[in-house]
């Protein structure tokens, strides 16, 4: 899956008429990520992160056609949503903190992405054994609740 990958973000990247470098794609627990090395992020990225959005999507549906499956794949510029995803699990982790000191039962995340939110409960999953969560509401307010097992 790895070269479809990156073969299909190839093909949008000439398609698009982007500069880049390399494109790398590693897969962890059924989530694949793809990295695009450029000189021009900036490009790529777009204002608030909307290119960078778009070609996720688009890869998305690609690849969806040519399988017939969802596939979870992020796609990054130059470590853009890797720095995203480590302010998000920051503040979750504040958040977190202060449910604890304050003996909360709960705490509800403000809304968030859909990717980002697989992202939190995979997170939460794999570092806080003693917490569950699950999503709330309807998008684009959908959020994400946590609780104590």
């Amino acid at each position: 899956m790895e070269t479809i990958i990156q073969k299909a973000i190839k093909l949008l990247l000439d398609a698009y008429g982007a500069q880049y470098d390399l494109v790398t794609v590693k897969e962890k627990s059924g989530h694949y990520t793809a990295n695009i090395e450029t000189d021009t992020p900036a490009r790529l990225i777009g204002k608030n992160g909307s290119i960078i959005n778009a070609l996720q999507i688009l890869l998305k549906s690609l690849l969806f056609r040519q399988s017939g499956e969802r596939v979870f794949v992020t796609v990054d510029v130059d470590g853009y949503r890797e720095q995203q995803h480590e302010r998000v699990y920051g503040r979750v982790k504040e958040m977190i903190g202060m449910m604890r000191n304050e003996n909360l039962p709960e705490i509800t995340l403000p809304p968030m992405k859909p990717y980002l939110r697989r992202l939190v409960h995979l997170w939460i999953v794999d570092r806080f054994h003693d917490l569950t969560s699950e999503s709330v509401g309807e998008d684009p307010q959908r959020a994400i609740r946590i609780f104590y097992k």
